[in-house]
């Protein structure tokens, strides 16, 4: 105990705050002229939090983050993938098949911005790749201006529109009334 009192005046001397609400008493210790301060983990290590959805069928969908996540999320991204860069498969990751795609076009996208530059294959020492031909991109499921993925599934004359919450449908009669 007196331990832990010479610390606490220790800790407020330097500037050091000991808080044991945050679990970790500071404990001096002194072996000659050396002086060790420590930060030792009292009490149970908290759970890990619920999931918002938890009958969710993957983890994108059990913490509803379905159309949150773009090719920027390098973080949420890196968690998918394999060092050298390839995606891992569903039976490891644990997504669902549209999430499995989704993510998958996400992380081609990155590799395409560079934003995975750590993700590459390793190369032998003095080995130059050879340049790959730049195409162009016209007919492709993803916008090249675009941050999102397109999510609608189906070519782009097959689509249904989304209705708009002001837009009410109207008939011949009303057009009639109005003029």
């Amino acid at each position: 105990m007196e331990h832990l009192q010479c610390a606490s005046s220790c800790a407020e001397s330097h500037g050091f705050s000991v808080s044991e609400e945050a679990g970790r008493p500071l404990v001096e210790i002194q072996e000659g002229k050396t002086t060790i301060i420590e930060g030792r983990i009292t009490g149970t290590p908290k759970e890990s939090p619920n999931p918002p959805n938890p009958s969710g069928q993957c983890p994108i969908c059990r913490w509803n983050l379905k159309h949150k996540y773009s090719y920027e999320d390098v973080l949420l991204l890196s968690q998918f993938i394999r060092p050298h860069g390839g995606m891992l498969p569903r039976s490891i990751t644990g997504l669902c098949q549209e999430e499995h795609r989704k993510i998958e076009e996400c992380v081609k996208m990155a590799h395409r911005a560079g934003l995975l530059p750590n993700h590459r294959p390793k190369l032998p020492e003095g080995f130059v790749p050879k340049t790959k031909p730049r195409l162009n991109r016209y007919l492709t499921r993803w916008s090249p201006r675009s941050v999102k993925p397109i999510y609608n599934k189906g070519h782009r004359w097959n689509k249904t529109g989304a209705a708009q919450p002001g837009a009410e449908s109207c008939s011949h009669e009303d057009l009639a009334g109005r003029a």
